[in-house]
């Protein structure tokens, strides 16, 4: 991690240029560090691992998985690591990782044996604001037969314009991702090989589809221009949102929101709605008013310590500035038990997400879906029309920035 923000930085005086590194994929979780305890930040995300690795010129590197630090276990990683890679264009001189990779913890523990140094100890020690990266003595040689060559995807684009004169220049964005893994390397004579992406994310495109074939049939438009945009590359690092909002259509400043939809809700109604990065921006004061009306109240993200708001679009938009809403389905299930609803998302994910099952069944419920996306429709309405445009909370990571 490097954040001189919270005057921090594990490389501080060390070179690490042409060799390869091993890095944890989290943020230390003690509460009197300058993080946020166990609440997940964009330094605990593997994106950002690789990113500061390539700024500090390193060959390559390699995260250490676990599925509590991951938020996903290690069937995960295989079908999302496998087969083709994609990443923008780098810009004419800027260096890139030579070679970027998981390990399991068990064979990190083994790698870290051979010169006789304790995983544990190092990532104890690791959590303190004096660690200094330790040489493993380990070197390694590697070669690969690479194929590289340029795609073309697109971010499908549709706007509804404003009604007012004036507001029409100032834009909600609407995003939802349409991609998800193609095909399954290697896989057996007969075996399913389709990443289908029911939930993840066609699910989120068709609530895109209909809330625009809804707002386009209003009386009257909202009084700010509506951007819908189905964004390429999510599952690759967020990649069609990034050259989005490095490419934007309309003016960075004319954006005042995003509103970003990332899976919906197949197991029923809920009195709740979790927001994902609840107390980042006024949009919450919004979403507790029209929940409101449906009877449900706004809680935070459950699950902050997988650090959600770091792993969807979203975050593209809030690195410029832009106040960014993310939210889904709650946990306190109609009619179910406390902890029902944590149990079905576990067992999805370590059964269905990245895998070529996540597709269309029959015992899905989308009562608590219909109200999600009614709910996200009346967001986007009532920031088009409200007087006043969303702002970060004082003090925010993101304030700065707008």
């Amino acid at each position: 991690i490097r954040a001189p923000e919270l005057n921090w930085d594990d490389f501080t005086g060390l070179a690490v240029t042409n060799t390869v590194i091993v890095v944890m994929n989290n943020d230390p979780e003690e509460e009197s560090l300058p993080f946020a305890g166990k609440t997940r930040l964009w330094y605990g995300r593997w994106d950002y691992k690789y990113e500061q690795a390539r700024r500090v010129g390193a060959a390559g590197c390699f995260i250490i998985h676990t599925t509590p630090s991951a938020g996903y276990p290690w069937s995960v990683v295989q079908t999302s690591w496998t087969g083709e890679q994609f990443d923008l264009p780098a810009a004419p001189g800027e260096k890139q990782l030579q070679v970027k990779g998981w390990l399991t913890e068990a064979v990190t523990r083994k790698l870290f044996a051979i010169t006789g140094k304790d995983l544990d100890q190092l990532r104890a020690s690791a959590s303190s604001k004096k660690f200094t990266p330790v040489p493993l003595g380990v070197t390694v040689s590697t070669a690969f037969t690479s194929v590289v060559a340029s795609k073309t995807t697109g971010n499908v684009i549709g706007v509804l314009r404003g009604s007012d004169e004036k507001l029409k220049q100032d834009f909600v964005v609407y995003t939802a991702h349409h991609d998800h893994l193609g095909r399954k390397e290697g896989a057996a004579s007969g075996e399913d090989a389709i990443f289908n992406g029911a939930v993840d994310n066609a699910s989120g495109v068709s609530a895109l589809i209909s809330i625009a074939r809804v707002m386009k049939s209003l009386p009257k438009a909202p009084r700010r221009s509506v951007i819908f945009a189905a964004v390429a590359a999510e599952e690759q690092g967020l990649l069609g949102s990034q050259y989005f909002v490095e490419h934007p259509p309309v003016p960075i400043a004319r954006m005042i929101a995003n509103i970003n939809i990332d899976g919906l809700n197949i197991w029923g109604r809920t009195r709740d709605v979790s927001v994902i990065g609840l107390g980042k921006s006024s949009l919450d004061d919004t979403l507790r008013t029209l929940a409101k009306t449906q009877g449900r109240t706004v809680m935070p993200d459950a699950l902050s310590d997988r650090g959600f708001f770091y792993r969807s679009d979203q975050f593209n938009f809030a690195k410029k500035g832009v106040p960014a809403a993310y939210f889904s389905s709650g946990q306190q299930f109609i009619g179910r038990p406390d902890g029902w609803g944590r149990k079905q998302r576990e067992l999805w994910e370590g059964t269905h997400y990245h895998q070529p099952s996540d597709e269309v069944r029959d015992d899905w419920d989308l009562s608590g879906a219909l109200e999600d996306v009614q709910l996200f429709l009346e967001l986007g309405v009532s920031v088009a029309n409200a007087v006043s445009a969303p702002v970060w909370v004082k003090g925010d990571e993101f304030e700065k920035l707008r």
